[in-house]
Formats: structure tokens, C-alpha cells, sequence
């Protein structure tokens, strides 16, 4: 009668089921938005998953690790009992909240590249970057006031953060920081976009971005006169919201100027617009085409310092 207990507790202990989380890998595997990633992470982060293990020789229980020889080592995590793959048959099934197991694999730092869910089926991978990501945020979860929740659909979020970083944080830095600023963009380029973005974000659960998302250009148009433009996101994208930002540099003035390809209710017309030192949002009319915005911008610095 013990051994059908204990056959039974066992039974219990890795018969996981996630129904919904696996509902919610489906719908991002076909459609990789931000969105659904952070509606799968909510999803998730409050299940339990189970793990393959071995057991060492102080019968303390090892993960089993898939290595693949071009992408690193990865750790899985199976959202179901359905979902182990019978062979290669594992010592035992360790049942563990879904945020341990994803802290757990953001300790192990550069020897891991990720999490995979279910491999023989879903196989979707979090990189390493997203791992330590998702653990970076639970600490400021749990270490932050409960927060009041926000009224604002995803979407609504994502343009509202945008027009807060593109009209607000990144001018405001720039003109009270100025060419130590740029030098910093300069050196650290699409990292320091990336950064200081997500430092920006009020809800950083739902910061949608990774470095290859921007791109950072840096062209010294002459000795005196320095442009960086900067790409942003093309998607969660609404109006108003910029398609790009150029800053200039000019040494012998020691000024800087901040100027704004900006996405209008038009498809066909983008916005060439500028915000001063005094906040204040200029229209320069409809912006050129991209090839021909630089020397447009070029021209209204050189404009401006004829007649001042």
C-alpha cells in the first residue's frame, strides 16, 4: 500500500498542466509581436514547469541541458507531462515555479544562451538577454510599491512611451547634457539607444525592444559640424511618433539642434519637424525623401547661422 502512495504523489507531482500558456506560445509562434510576447510572459510567470534532471552523486537532482553546437546550451522547460519527450528517459521530472527556472538559467550568466519551451514541439527559444531580462524585472517588481493599474490598452501603452521618449526624455537629455551626451551615442551607439529607452519606461514588463531594433548613424559633416540620426522602431508605431531623430553638433557655436522625422495621419506625408531649448515644436514643412532629409537638415543649420 506505501509503494501505490508514493507511486501516486509522484504521479501528482509532474502532472503539470498549462493549457493557456500553451494557447498563448501558439498564437506568439505564429505572430511575433510584442504584445503577445509579454501576454505569454504574464501567462507564464506564475505557473509551474517541469525540468528533466539526473541525479549526481549526492543524489541532488542536474538539469539536463540541450546543447546545440551553433546556438550555446540551452535549458528546458516543458509546460505538460505530454510534452517530455519519452527518450532520452531523465532520472526525474523537477516540478519548479516557471520564474525559479528562468532565474536559475539568468545565474548561469555566459555558460547558458537561454530557455527553450518545449523542444520536440513548440521549441521556442528565450535568448539569454530576455532570460535576464524577465529576472531584472521581477527584482524591481518585488522591490517597487504595488503599482495602480494602468488604464490604457497595450497599444495605447506602447505609442504613449514612444511619444514620451522621442518628445520628451531623449531632447531633454541632450540639451542639458549636450556633446557629453552625444559622445556617449557616439561610442555605444544602438546599445545606449536601447538602454536609456528602457530606463525611460514606466512599465518595464512591457519594454519591447532589443538593440538591433535601432540603428545609430554618426557623420562628421565637417570640422566644426557633427549629425548622428538615429532609426527607431518601425512597428508600434501611431501618430505621432518618429520614424527618426537626427541630432547636430556644432563646436564652434557649441550649440545643438534636434530635429524629428515624424509619422503623420498622411501615409504619404512625414513631418520634418525640430524641438528647441524652450520646448517649443517647430514645423519645417513636409520632410524630403529619406535620401535627401540629411542635406535638408543641413541646410536649415546653415540657414540659421547666416541669420544669427
Amino acid at each position: 500500500m506505501a509503494d501505490e502512495n508514493k507511486e501516486m504523489d509522484q504521479d501528482m507531482t509532474i502532472n503539470v498542466r498549462n493549457e493557456k500558456v500553451e494557447e498563448q506560445i501558439k498564437i506568439y509562434m505564429k505572430d511575433k509581436t510584442a504584445e503577445h510576447l509579454n501576454t505569454l510572459i504574464e501567462s507564464i510567470r506564475t505557473r509551474r514547469i517541469l525540468i528533466p534532471a539526473n541525479m549526481n552523486e549526492e543524489k541532488k537532482p542536474l538539469p539536463c541541458l540541450i546543447d546545440s553546437p551553433t546556438k550555446g546550451k540551452f535549458l528546458p522547460i516543458y509546460t505538460s507531462r505530454e510534452q517530455v519527450p519519452r527518450e532520452p528517459q531523465s532520472d526525474v521530472l523537477v516540478n519548479m515555479p516557471f520564474l525559479a527556472a528562468n532565474q536559475m538559467a539568468a545565474s548561469q550568466g555566459d555558460k547558458l544562451s537561454g530557455i527553450i519551451l518545449n523542444p520536440f514541439s513548440d521549441n521556442l527559444i528565450f535568448k539569454r538577454q530576455l532570460v535576464e531580462r524577465i529576472e531584472e524585472v521581477e527584482k524591481a517588481r518585488n522591490a517597487a510599491p504595488k503599482e495602480k493599474t494602468m488604464q490604457m490598452t497595450p497599444e495605447q501603452y506602447l505609442l504613449f512611451e514612444r511619444k514620451q521618449f522621442e518628445f520628451g526624455y531623449l531632447p531633454k537629455r541632450f540639451f542639458e547634457q549636450g556633446k557629453q551626451m552625444l559622445e556617449e551615442l557616439c561610442e555605444q551607439k544602438e546599445e545606449y539607444v536601447d538602454r536609456f529607452f528602457e530606463e525611460c519606461y514606466q512599465q518595464k514588463r512591457m519594454y519591447p525592444y532589443l538593440p538591433e531594433d535601432f540603428s545609430v548613424m554618426v557623420m562628421n559633416i565637417s570640422e566644426e559640424l557633427l549629425i548622428v540620426r538615429v532609426d527607431l522602431p518601425d512597428r508600434d508605431m501611431g501618430y505621432p511618433s518618429c520614424w527618426r531623430v537626427y541630432f547636430s553638433w556644432n563646436d564652434v557655436t557649441g550649440r545643438g539642434r534636434y530635429f524629428t522625422v515624424e509619422r503623420t495621419r498622411d501615409p504619404k506625408f512625414n513631418l520634418l519637424g525640430e524641438f528647441g531649448r524652450d520646448w517649443k515644436h517647430i514645423d519645417h514643412g513636409q520632410a524630403p525623401v529619406e535620401g535627401a532629409e540629411l542635406q535638408r537638415i543641413i541646410d536649415l543649420i546653415q540657414e540659421n547661422e547666416h541669420t544669427s
